[in-house]
């Protein structure tokens, strides 16, 4: 892994940086490398739904019929 020293950071990035870190409860050199990374790596582009018709594009889905159940669903009660 690559190390990186960042100089001369405004007082307020670093105070934010402090703050958002205390309040993920991690520390300000994870929340730093998520920033970087998060900022700085390309995106897969895909979304969760792309993904898993992605995964599920070879499969064999022959003979299987699936109905969706209509039951009508109890509301839950929160009191």
């Amino acid at each position: 892994m690559s190390q990186i020293l960042v100089r001369q950071l405004a007082p307020e990035a670093h105070r934010a940086l402090k703050a958002r870190a205390h309040k993920l409860h991690r520390s300000a050199e994870s929340v730093a490398r998520e920033i970087l990374e998060s900022s700085l790596l390309p995106d897969s582009g895909l979304g969760f739904g792309d993904r898993m018709a992605a995964f599920w594009s070879d499969a064999d889905l022959t003979g299987i019929d699936l109905e969706r159940d209509k039951t009508p669903y109890e509301p839950i009660d929160l009191k």
